[in-house]
């Protein structure tokens, strides 16, 4: 299990977009972050004392507007 620190208007989204769907917030923030993974070897690294998710080259990133675009679209 893992503490995750999120904005909190995106936190609110993921509440949001997760009761739509009948989900608890962690089962929908799990589903997401599986999709956004799509089942690749991860690794963690560290970065200045903090964990940090190590991305392959060539590996699309996440763009925050694009997740809470997704978390809207849920809803309606």
């Amino acid at each position: 299990m893992t503490t995750l620190l999120i904005d909190d208007e995106l936190g609110q989204r993921a509440r949001l977009a997760a009761e739509c769907q009948g989900k608890t917030l962690d089962q929908f923030v799990g589903e997401v972050l599986r999709q956004a993974v799509g089942g690749k070897e991860i690794q963690i690294g560290s970065r200045n004392g903090l964990p940090v998710v190590l991305v392959p080259p060539g590996t699309a990133a996440i763009d925050p507007a694009d997740v809470a675009r997704a978390l809207t679209e849920e809803c309606i």
